[in-house]
C-alpha cells in the first residue's frame, strides 16, 4: 500500500464520520421539532389520533321534526377549550343520545370531532387545541326518523391571552 492510498483511505473514514453525524444531529433535532410542535399543540396529552373522527358522508334527514341549536359557546376550564350547546327541536323538547359534529379548520386543515347530548340535549366537546380570536365552527346533526338533520355555522371568541 501506498503512503497516498492511506491518506485517501483516512480521508474517506473522515468524511464517513462527519456525514454520520450530520445525519445524527438532523435526525435529533428533527425529533425534537416534532414532539415540541404536537405538544403545543395538542395540550395535556391529547392526540390527534384520540381527538379527531372522520366526518360521516351522509346526507340530512329531511323526515320529521325540525331541529335547532341553542346556548353555542366556547367556554375555558384551565389550559383545555371546549364547545358547548344544547341540541332541541323546534319546540324546545331536547334530543338526547344525538351525535354532534364538530368541524373546524386549523393549522392548515379541517378538523371534526363528535359529542354526544345528554338526556337535556347538552353536549360538550373539549378541544385538543387553545385558540385566539375568532374561530369558526361547522355543527352538524345528521337527524334520523324523528328529528330533521341540521348544519349551523357559528364563529366563537376563543382565548383573550
Amino acid at each position: 500500500m501506498t503512503e497516498s492510498s492511506v491518506k485517501k483511505r483516512r480521508l474517506s473514514y473522515k468524511s464517513v464520520a462527519l456525514v454520520l453525524c450530520v445525519v445524527a444531529v438532523t435526525a435529533l433535532t428533527a425529533w425534537g421539532l416534532v414532539t415540541v410542535s404536537t405538544a403545543s399543540i395538542y395540550p395535556q396529552g391529547l392526540q390527534p389520533t384520540s381527538a379527531f373522527v372522520t366526518l360521516p358522508n351522509s346526507t340530512l334527514s329531511k323526515n320529521g321534526t325540525a331541529v335547532r341549536f341553542t346556548s353555542v359557546s366556547a367556554v375555558a376550564s384551565g389550559d383545555v377549550m371546549a364547545v358547548r350547546g344544547y341540541l332541541l327541536t323546534s319546540s324546545g323538547s331536547p334530543i338526547a343520545g344525538a351525535n354532534v359534529y364538530f368541524t373546524y379548520f386549523v393549522y392548515g386543515a379541517y378538523k371534526t370531532q363528535m359529542g354526544l347530548t345528554d338526556q337535556n340535549g347538552f353536549f360538550q366537546v373539549p378541544f385538543p387545541i387553545n385558540w385566539t380570536g375568532w374561530l369558526p365552527l361547522t355543527l352538524t346533526y345528521f337527524g334520523d326518523s324523528k328529528d330533521n338533520g341540521l348544519t349551523q355555522h357559528f364563529e366563537l371568541f376563543g382565548e383573550t391571552t
